[in-house]
């Protein structure tokens, strides 16, 4: 049977947003308040043009700093343990349907969440978006994928049944 990977550890949203592209950010948003407030603030005997002029150029060139230090002077090997993850003896791969497909939105201390748990080839997996809140998740973000009956190959941690990939049947 053939598959199409429908999510993956290595595809997260925070392993494709790099920590020298937010300080390349900060520094391009710092340089535009510099530059407007140098030309559209008016100066005053408070001193604080010059006061909001120096803390951007300050924060603009410790970003900018930052952005070459973290591209050029240290190694992102976050991809590499990804794989090394995907491919160690401590993750397992289970194919088959989906059995016993359970959504439940237990109202916690913190709003409304959604638990939901399946079996697949009578592996139990079980999760919650309570931790991401609505950021990274795959349970009610993308409406019903999962269902009884879905054909699935997943890749789990082997101890504690950690969903590592999702594959989707064609």
């Amino acid at each position: 049977m053939e598959y199409k990977k429908y999510w993956s550890l290595a595809e997260l949203g925070t392993n494709s947003l790099k920590s020298y592209d937010v300080c390349l950010y900060v520094a391009f948003i710092f340089c535009i308040i510099f530059i407007l407030t140098k030309k559209f603030k008016k100066t005053d005997q408070d001193y604080e043009k010059s006061m909001v002029l120096w803390a951007t150029g300050i924060i603009s060139f410790i970003a900018v700093f930052g952005f070459v230090y973290l591209k050029y002077f240290t190694i992102d090997s976050t991809d590499q343990r990804i794989q090394k993850i995907l491919k160690s003896d401590n993750v397992a791969i289970v194919e088959g349907t989906i059995s016993d497909f359970e959504r439940v939105r237990p109202l916690s201390q913190r709003g409304i969440v959604t638990h939901e748990s399946f079996v697949v080839d009578s592996v139990e997996f079980s999760y919650s978006d309570e931790l991401l809140g609505r950021f990274n998740r795959f349970t009610e973000t993308n409406n019903g994928v999962f269902r009884n009956g879905l054909p699935v190959r997943i890749t789990y941690g082997k101890k504690k049944h950690e969903i590592v990939m999702v594959e989707i049947a064609k």
